[in-house]
């Protein structure tokens, strides 16, 4: 039987290697590879000189719909990570309302059916006062839940007492829970003794979302992780030092997951002086020397999986801190840009393309519980990809950005490995970074405890 698509003579690459061959396409999935030259089928796309990879699967992403639409909706943001070779996404909780039962979720799932461009699944969030809602959340399709260490963004810090009961409660069901992890109690001192003293500085920022405040709060998590048996993602890890304290309780037999963003790569706490509230996210970029061992954690597989992190914020809300920096909303629009300057890492021999794929796919798709319809290019699987060119360049400017904010805290910066055409589910969703499909063809993918 011939293919539905045959993409021709790309580079494929896994998490394993690379070889040159014809992907073949059926009824929307993988039905195979064969030689360079030897798949037929009704449509062909010439693919030589270029590489193919597993679409990305992006397990942070805010898309704030419903509610703070003015930032972001579901159809600019699956856009933007289409035009990013995105292929999937997880769609996080706090949305408006917060998405903290079963019902919620529901509902949810049932508003956005129509408005994505791109496959995804959702979290739940853990509150202090809903773990009896974590299991019907997980059966109504939640593919892991959030945890707040920290009063941040509308949500309660879960502290200690009551994160052990909640990792307890999730690893009965073998659940997964993502943490944001900064002590509450550390960050609430630092605030107090910076708002006394009458600052309102750009440097407020790296001085109050502290190291110390982000290492304490690992470390605790790690540490009931492993007490509880929960499996466990650490959010986007800022600095070399999260994956030492993970990899002491991952070596006592915790199952945890370490996931960092390209910020964290290529910012710097200097970068505020500069960019202000434009770079106000948390926990903040760290130094110069953090950010370059960050790319030797990543290639010997300590970081785990690469995600944007989307939260965009509106430039009339982050020039609001030009003046006061508490003024401003946290987050950075990033969806887009994560494998622009991910494979300019690659080109630049900071990690191997293979060990981006691994990152950037397979993992997140594990963990997660989307594998093996998700994350990787096996027969059977969503026929999700994206054609790269890696030689391409490209200056990354404000007026170029898909996301509803219309700016990127990498403007200025140049590329080198640019997306040209995203498929999800062997459809051409985005080309030569814009979309071209409309809102629909996305769909909702459950997580593994799903009970219909």
């Amino acid at each position: 039987m011939e293919a539905d698509l045959v993409v021709r003579g790309a580079t494929i690459v896994s998490p394993t290697g690379r070889f040159q061959g014809d992907l073949l396409v059926r009824e929307g999935k993988v039905a195979g590879i064969v030689a360079p030259g030897t798949g037929s089928g009704a449509d062909l796309i010439d693919a030589t000189g270029l590489h193919l990879l597993p679409g990305g699967v992006d397990a942070h992403v805010h898309m704030q719909d419903p509610g703070l639409t003015e930032r972001e909706d579901f159809i600019t943001g699956t856009s933007a990570a289409a035009v990013g070779g995105t292929t999937t996404i997880i769609e996080h909780n706090r949305s408006l309302p917060f998405v903290i039962n079963a019902e919620l979720m529901k509902e949810k799932a049932a508003y956005l059916a129509d408005r994505a461009l791109i496959d995804f699944a959702q979290l739940g969030g853990a509150h202090p006062d809903n773990v009896e809602d974590l299991r019907p959340m997980w059966e109504a399709g939640s593919a892991a839940f959030k945890v707040f260490t920290c009063n941040l963004h509308g949500a309660p810090a879960i502290l200690p007492d009551k994160m052990l009961e909640v990792f307890r409660e999730v690893a009965s069901f073998d659940g997964v829970c993502l943490v944001h992890a900064e002590d509450e109690t550390i960050t609430k001192g630092n605030e107090e003794r910076l708002r006394a003293a009458g600052r309102v500085d750009f440097r407020v920022v790296p001085e109050w979302r502290t190291r110390e405040a982000e290492q304490v709060a690992v470390g605790t998590t790690a540490l009931l992780a492993r007490i509880s048996g929960c499996r466990v993602v650490i959010a986007h890890a800022s600095h070399p030092e999260i994956c030492n304290l993970v990899n002491r309780e991952r070596a006592r037999g915790a199952r945890l997951w370490i996931e960092s963003c390209p910020q964290y790569f290529y910012l710097t706490e200097d970068d505020i002086d500069t960019w202000g509230p434009f770079h106000k996210f948390t926990p903040p970029a760290r130094d110069a020397a953090s950010a370059a061992e960050m790319w030797n954690r990543l290639q010997s597989g300590e970081v785990d999986m690469i995600c944007a992190d989307h939260a965009p914020a509106t430039r009339e809300d982050k020039s609001r801190g030009l003046t006061d920096i508490w003024a401003a909303s946290y987050g950075l629009p990033g969806v887009e840009s994560v494998l622009p300057m991910m494979l300019t890492g690659v080109n630049e021999g900071k990690v191997t393309l293979e060990r981006l794929v691994a990152a950037r796919s397979e993992a997140p798709a594990r963990v997660y519980g989307l594998w093996p319809k998700k994350g990787h290019l096996g027969i059977g699987a969503d026929a999700d990809f994206v054609l790269v060119d890696m030689q391409a360049k490209k200056t990354l400017k404000d007026e170029d950005v898909v996301s509803k904010v219309g700016w990127t805290p990498f403007a200025g910066r140049t590329v080198q490995g640019l997306p040209l055409m995203t498929f999800v589910r062997g459809r051409l969703v985005a080309q030569d970074g814009r979309p071209v499909i409309e809102p629909g063809w996305g769909e909702y993918v459950p997580g593994p405890g799903f009970q219909a």
